[in-house]
């Protein structure tokens, strides 16, 4: 009998360890689940924290590339910019000086001399103070570098041939009141003259100071291209426009 009794504790006994022991594979096996699945749960919101990245950064490129083929011009080191002026009387100041606007001709134009494709956006008559470091600048352009008036001219110069170019948009021009300036009296120097590349574009900004006019007299401007060029050959005898102040 005792042996009976032992061998029936000994069978408890192993049945105990037995159901001890699945349960601790069942509970490991779960544990293993668990892990496994927070893992793929975890790879899952990283695989969409990169795809998002992915989005913004595509998006970020778009708005990038639409914000450069937008028409924009640089702003010129020259002048305060005057992008926001559109009312006669407006003033605009920054590190440059401060400009005010007499006249405005908002009035698009084209123009084609032969390969060479002239747009002319705007142009404006504006009365300019230059900042002190920038009078010095002036000295070469006005007898008055410290307070004068000028005449800019937003333009867009397109060479449509498959040649190098030789090209000024403003060979001269000439107010109604007969003042005349060239190419040289340029201040804004942004290389819109000179030789283009074939199929080359520019978008710039001219600039010349006025002496004799004024806000009362200044009524247009006369604006005469150059020829077009290629090989020294003139290819196309340079035009004229008018342009018309409010």
């Amino acid at each position: 009998m005792k042996r009976i009794g032992w061998l029936v504790i000994l069978v408890v006994l192993m049945t105990g360890c037995t159901s001890e022991s699945v349960a601790n594979q069942k509970a490991d096996e779960h544990a293993e689940k668990v892990e496994a699945t927070s893992e793929k749960k975890q790879a899952s919101e990283e695989q969409t924290e990169t795809n998002d990245d992915k989005a913004d950064t595509t998006k970020e490129k778009e708005k990038t590339t639409s914000d450069t083929t937008e028409d924009t011009f640089m702003e010129s080191p020259q002048a305060p910019d005057d992008s926001k002026l559109n009312e006669i009387g407006a003033t605009h100041s920054d590190q440059d000086g401060k400009i005010k606007l007499l006249a405005y001709a908002p009035e698009e134009q084209q123009v084609d001399v032969g390969p060479m494709n002239i747009t002319i956006h705007e142009a404006k008559f504006m009365h300019y103070k230059p900042s002190p470091d920038m009078i010095d600048f002036f000295h070469g352009f006005s007898h008055n570098e410290s307070n004068f008036d000028y005449v800019k001219l937003r333009v867009t110069v397109e060479n449509t041939s498959d040649q190098q170019t030789n090209f000024a948009p403003v060979s001269h021009l000439e107010t109604n009141t007969g003042e005349k300036k060239g190419f040289q009296d340029d201040f804004y120097l942004e290389e819109l003259h000179g030789d283009y590349a074939a199929g080359e574009t520019r978008k710039g900004q001219l600039g010349f100071i006025l002496e004799d006019a004024e806000k009362e007299t200044l009524e247009k401007i006369t604006v005469h291209t150059s020829d077009a060029f290629q090989n020294e050959e003139s290819v196309e005898k340079g035009k004229s426009y008018t342009i018309s102040f409010e």
